[in-house]
């Protein structure tokens, strides 16, 4: 090539440089030999607009229907034993029997109990009438105050007396405290017991209750959101039957082992009559249909720390790609998520990465678009 072709060459592309810069200031030389190249870079983004990663609420994997391994059980189980020592002479329960309140349940021989009655009635009587002499003769001036303090305090020491005999013996006869079933007769008739020595064990079954030991994301939600469930039974021993539950106690220390809660439910409406304390039952966990508010999920990470007061998620308002802070209850985590109780509602998107220094209102957008 000649000199003369070579610097018409090298002029020409001189030219082009100047050309590109005119016709975009302020960019590099990357930007102009990509405009020389044909390619277009992207348009510069706006710094008001924060990019953030979202995530979508999700219902609860709790709202599946779980089944779990229970156990009937009564209200409450009661050991009745006499307060004083004696012979039983009456005993007419036996294993199994119910008892309306206020039944007979044991009763010791008596005689002895109602002779010291007796006798401290007469003694009584004595320091009564001495007291009432005392008194007249007080009153006329015949005796001396000292006598009459005396009587009086011997009065109501035998009051006392007769009183502690009565109270002897009621205490030997024992009756039905509330409506029972009889779980076990532990003494027998015509043996000398002694007190505090149990002599029947009663159940009270007003109330049957199904006690189960539930997992403690389970746990966390029948107590906080029991409502959100609903709780029913079935039992192989009465075929056909089905119970509807009712949250009664939460026990909040943790099988040390299972990392279980143990919960007792309520059987509401009328119990079959072939159901006993200590029968297995199945209790169904499912969903309750048309729950207002349900439990859902969002990953760990879209949970706000820095609140000082409570945690907080940071909500977008999708039709102004907008994100504001919402308080939330948590529940338990579980497999990088975390359960919301409360402040979110199913398919709300929240901020899942780069919530650090948004403000309220900030404008954002997901990352990757």
């Amino acid at each position: 090539m000649t000199s003369c072709k070579w610097r018409s060459v090298v002029r020409a592309c001189i030219c082009l440089a100047v050309a590109a810069l005119a016709l975009a200031p302020g960019q590099g030389a990357t930007a102009v030999f990509a405009q020389a190249e044909g390619r277009v870079p992207p348009a510069e983004t706006d710094p008001k607009v924060v990019t953030v990663d979202l995530a979508r609420a999700a219902r609860a994997e709790t709202t599946r229907m779980r089944v779990f391994v229970g156990r009937v059980a009564p209200l409450k189980v009661v050991d009745l034993a006499f307060q004083v020592s004696g012979q039983i002479l009456e005993l007419p329960v036996s294993d199994g029997q119910t008892r309306q309140q206020g039944a007979l349940i044991a009763r010791l021989d008596t005689v002895d109990f109602e002779l010291a009655v007796e006798q401290a009635r007469t003694a009584y009587d004595l320091a009564e009438i001495e007291f009432n002499r005392a008194s007249q003769l007080a009153d006329r001036g015949a005796a001396a105050q000292a006598r009459l303090d005396q009587a009086q305090a011997n009065r109501a020491q035998a009051d006392i007396t007769l009183r502690e005999a009565e109270r002897r013996l009621e205490q030997a006869t024992i009756t039905a405290p509330f409506d029972a079933l009889v779980a076990r007769v532990i003494a027998e008739p015509f043996i000398n017991t002694t007190p505090n020595q149990p002599v029947v064990r009663l159940q009270d079954v007003s109330e049957m209750r199904v006690i189960v030991s539930l997992p403690e994301e389970i746990a966390a939600l029948a107590r906080t959101d029991g409502e959100s469930f609903v709780f029913t039974a079935t039992f192989p021993a009465a075929s056909g039957y089905e119970a509807t539950l009712a949250l009664r106690a939460f026990v909040t220390e943790a099988d040390p082992v299972a990392q279980t809660y143990r919960v007792e439910f309520a059987i509401t409406g009328e119990v079959d009559p072939r159901l006993l304390p200590g029968m297995t039952a199945k209790v169904t966990g499912v969903p309750a249909t048309g729950a207002e508010q349900s439990p859902v999920v969002i990953p760990v990470g879209a949970i706000d720390t820095t609140s000082d007061t409570e945690p907080q998620v940071w909500v977008v308002d999708p039709d102004h790609s907008t994100a504001r802070p919402r308080k939330v209850t948590l529940g338990l985590p579980r497999d990088g998520n975390i359960v919301v109780l409360e402040g979110l509602s199913r398919d709300e998107q929240v901020v899942s990465a780069g919530w650090t220094g948004l403000t309220d209102g900030a404008r954002v957008r997901a990352s990757g678009r």
